[in-house]
């Protein structure tokens, strides 16, 4: 070592060893431990000791010198891979710093590169935030993905509530779940005085939030003996966090201070988390919440309450119903006939259409990525064709090829990483356009937001984008020959034929995937016209549905005296036309299920959870249904049950749609046939309900899109007097949606006890109706319209490359005549033909991909022949027109330069 090394520190001198090789190291290591031998031999032999002597002590006090070679040798693998690691970071730092130079000196194409991905990656960040929510995590709890609810399903999949002693002995003898909770929701309250206000609230078994993996903000949960005290006058209860931080400006001694409801004084014990609500229920966000009992007895029928299980860990929802199924197979009398019980998730609540629309548009963002990457790969094989010669240059000078491949994929990870950031600003935006267009159905997306998995994802998308769209740059990076580089030979094409193969054939694939897309496209908004031209059964416009609950005094007298003067006010109203009591055609009470009289050989038909109107007999004329056969109940056949001495007794008479007529009476004679209310969830020993008299038959009401929606078996009853719940349907000369704040001001004056819902307009009903096949239609028309303006500019790219790279070659076709049409024919053809081969793979995999709209399409076929020959000229003409810029620079090319220039 120098002098001046030897004066530095210890630790100093050791970095300088770190640039010495493994095998250096330990040449030194042997050169030094021999010199230490030799020492200590003379200092022996000049005590006096033999050289044989010598030797031997010398060895003996120096010790096993195999053993501190092999310790030496592994502190030199060690030093030798802190080298390697060392130059491995240098190296990468270099390539980083001479990216972003090469990144600085091209403006344009950094900008038109980093736009192109970031459209691709916002576009998939977006999608993937809404299939993150709605499929991959729905509930926000952390047991979220491992909540289930036990239900029971028919043959078409409609689910209904599971009877407890089902729920009992899944609890008791279950493997799959470790515990089980229930809750129940409401979104009124009665006063005292009879007045009914809108508060939601809910009551919660004492295990609720363990079950969710949550706990309060402030406070303590409820117990078990919280839950056995929950029928006494004064219970404890918690508070939603919205009315905390409304009502009690989120102050710490809320504890302890009451709350009211149902006219009970509750003493506030806790502060639920903001947003906390009952999993899969469509009522909103409780303000207060109570204790409750899963197992509750009212007036001798079941309560049949929403239980919500915890898997345990491993254990999935396909398992849990696997063992529901083999418990209820034990318990007879917890099924019906033609049901299975199913442990259903989150995901399993949601519309077949959206779901299978969100997957579409998923896979639709990902060829829209596809295309995108495939362009700024056209765009750097382009780009690698100027920078030829600092390639040849840097091999001269003893770069490896696999150092030049390492250096171009970092440049493109460092272009994908820029794009992701950006794109992450689009996805921002992109979701405000998804909140805007979201269906009715999907209320939860106003609620999301890029939330860590999605940064993370579009970081995963960004890197993997980055390495595909250079592995074709980096293969062909400094693949000609040097000589001819460096001779200055330009008439090979970058990379050669392979390059312009690859360039291509990447065309293709964009143009095959954009027809993909644009027949999608395409057979969505063909179908969404034929949903609007669809026949409803019903005149939605002009109609106004009011809601209304009724307070005051419990009796039917005070009610019915309120139904009239709500009545006779909304008839005096301008431009109303008629009133009729009954909810939105196709919007009645799901609920109990109906069974026919037994025939010859006994059996009887049953359906369960159909619709059920109650409506007076002027609600067809209002609605402008048509009686198919038959009548409208009589009120005179009720008012006579009422004189018997049967004050509760319901409607006699009945009337039913054609779909339940058909399902029922698939032959006819529906009119006078008899059926009867049963109820899945009625404990052992009910007694049956009377049977009813089918007196008409009334025209479907069909939504666009609701296929297979119970809502289209309905069943006609005449209002009761006790009812408190009143709808309320009137038909006015303009427009329903004009006339709708009228109509809801003037029966909110009738009496300040009622509680009005916001109106529904049936312009409104029709666009609600709707909005399922409008957003998936819209979206994939974007995503499909993107990806024909990057396939248009991508082709517009090569042809516009290979004309600047054949400059010579049309100078010299110029000069020995060639006329301008003949040129022109040249160019378009390129790339003419290079879109008809995509059109060709575009057609034969969209017959295929188009399947999956199978159950998003009405009255259009998926191999719609109108569709795939539209969408087919229209990415022909696209092509042209792409090709015809590049064709007139050809065109103004002089011979004389060209030829001179080269």
């Amino acid at each position: 070592m120098s002098p001046s090394l030897s004066n530095l520190p210890r630790g100093v001198r050791r970095l300088f060893r770190l640039t010495r090789s493994r095998a250096q190291l330990l040449r030194d290591l042997d050169d030094e431990m021999r010199s230490h031998l030799a020492m200590r031999i003379a200092d022996l032999q000049a005590l006096g000791m033999s050289e044989a002597q010598a030797v031997e002590e010398a060895l003996r006090r120096f010790g096993d010198a195999d053993e501190f070679h092999a310790y030496a040798e592994r502190r030199a693998a060690h030093q030798a891979r802190r080298l390697a690691l060392l130059d491995g970071f240098t190296a990468w730092t270099q390539d980083v710093r001479f990216a972003l130079r090469q990144c600085r000196n091209a403006p344009a194409f950094t900008a038109l590169a980093v736009l192109t991905l970031a459209l691709g990656i916002g576009a998939n960040s977006a999608i993937f935030s809404v299939v993150h929510r709605l499929l991959f995590a729905p509930l926000p709890y952390p047991n979220g993905n491992r909540i289930v609810m036990p239900m029971q399903t028919d043959a078409r999949g409609v689910a209904s509530s599971t009877l407890w002693p089902l729920i009992e002995a899944w609890q008791a003898r279950g493997h799959t779940v470790e515990e089980i909770a229930g809750a129940s929701t409401d979104a009124y309250a009665i006063r005292p005085d009879g007045t009914v206000e809108m508060i939601p609230n809910a009551s919660v078994t004492s295990n609720f939030l363990h079950v969710l993996g949550v706990h309060p903000v402030l406070g303590r949960s409820f117990t078990a003996a919280d839950e056995r005290a929950g029928g006494t006058k004064s219970p404890v209860a918690m508070i939603g966090y919205s009315l905390w931080q409304r009502e009690y400006d989120g102050r710490t001694d809320v504890i302890g201070k009451t709350v009211e409801l149902d006219g009970f004084a509750h003493t506030i014990i806790g502060v639920m988390p903001p947003g906390l609500t009952v999993p899969m229920s469509p009522n909103p966000v409780p303000d207060v919440w109570e204790p409750w009992t899963l197992k509750a007895q009212t007036e001798g029928f079941w309560v049949a309450p929403t239980a919500f299980a915890n898997l345990r860990p491993g254990a999935t929802a396909d398992d849990a119903t696997r063992e529901l199924q083999a418990i209820a197979a034990g318990l007879p009398d917890t099924v019906q006939r033609g049901e299975r019980p199913r442990a259903m998730r989150a995901q399993d609540f949601l519309d077949t259409r959206i779901e299978r629309a969100i997957e579409v548009l998923f896979v639709s963002v990902g060829a829209l990525l596809l295309i995108a990457c495939a362009n700024v790969a056209n765009l750097l094989l382009a780009r690698a064709w100027t920078r030829q010669r600092e390639f040849a240059v840097r091999i001269a000078l003893g770069a490896g090829r696999t150092r030049l491949a390492r250096q171009v994929l970092t440049e493109s990870v460092l272009l994908a990483l820029a794009g992701g950031a950006l794109g992450l600003l689009f996805a921002w935006q992109g979701m405000r356009l998804i909140i805007a267009l979201r269906p009715s159905s999907l209320d939860e997306l106003a609620q999301v937001h890029v939330q860590p998995v999605v940064l993370l994802w579009s970081v995963g998308v960004s890197v993997a984008t980055g390495v595909l769209f250079g592995c074709a740059p980096a293969f062909f990076a400094g693949a000609r020959p040097v000589g001819d580089v460096l001779k200055g030979e330009t008439r090979i094409a970058s990379g050669g034929t392979g390059a312009r193969r690859v360039r291509s054939a990447l065309i293709v694939a964009e143009v095959a995937m954009s027809l993909v897309l644009l027949v999608g496209a395409g057979l969505l908004t063909r179908s969404f016209f034929a949903l609007q031209r669809m026949p409803l059964g019903f005149e939605p416009r002009g109609l106004v549905y009011e809601d209304v609950l009724i307070g005051g005094p419990r009796t039917g007298d005070h009610k019915t005296m309120v139904r009239e003067e709500i009545l006779a006010h909304l008839r005096a109203l301008p431009g109303v036309t008629d009133v009729a009591i009954g909810a939105m055609p196709g919007q009645g009470f799901l609920g109990s299920g109906l069974e026919t009289t037994p025939g010859p050989d006994g059996s009887t038909v049953r359906v369960q959870g159909l619709s059920t109107i109650v409506a007076t007999p002027n609600y067809t004329g209002v609605a402008r249904m048509a009686v198919i056969e038959g009548r409208f109940p009589d009120p005179a056949s009720l008012t006579a049950e009422w004189k018997a001495g049967r004050p509760f007794a319901l409607s006699p008479e009945v009337a039913v749609s054609r779909g339940l007529a058909l399902r029922f009476w698939p032959h006819g004679h529906a009119i006078g046939s008899r059926v009867r209310q049963w109820e899945a969830n009625a404990p052992p020993n009910t007694p049956p309900a009377p049977w009813v008299t089918v007196v008409g038959v009334v025209d479907d009401a069909r939504m666009p899109g609701a296929h297979g929606d119970l809502r289209g078996l309905q069943l006609y009853r005449l209002p009761h007097p006790l009812m408190g719940d009143v709808m309320f349907l009137i038909r006015v000369a303009r427009s329903g949606e004009d006339a709708a704040p009228m109509i809801h001001r003037a029966i909110a004056a009738v009496d300040p006890r009622l509680v009005v819902r916001p109106p529904l307009s049936g312009e409104e009903y029709l666009r609600d109706a709707l909005a399922p096949s409008r957003f998936a239609m819209a979206l994939l028309t974007a995503f499909a319209l993107l990806a024909l303006v990057l396939s248009a500019v991508g082709l517009y790219g090569v042809i516009a490359y290979s004309v600047s790279q054949r400059t010579r070659e049309i100078g010299v076709r110029i000069a020995l005549g060639a006329q301008p049409a003949d040129l022109a024919r040249l160019v378009v053809g390129d790339g003419l033909r290079l879109a008809i081969v995509g059109i060709i793979l575009g057609v034969a995999g969209a017959v295929g991909a188009t399947q999956a709209l199978r159950g998003m399409l009405y009255d259009v076929s998926p191999a719609d022949p109108p569709t795939f020959i539209g969408i087919a000229l229209l990415l022909a003409v696209v092509a042209l027109a792409a090709s015809y810029v590049p064709a007139r620079r050809a065109l103004r090319v002089d011979p004389t330069e060209s030829l001179r220039a080269e």
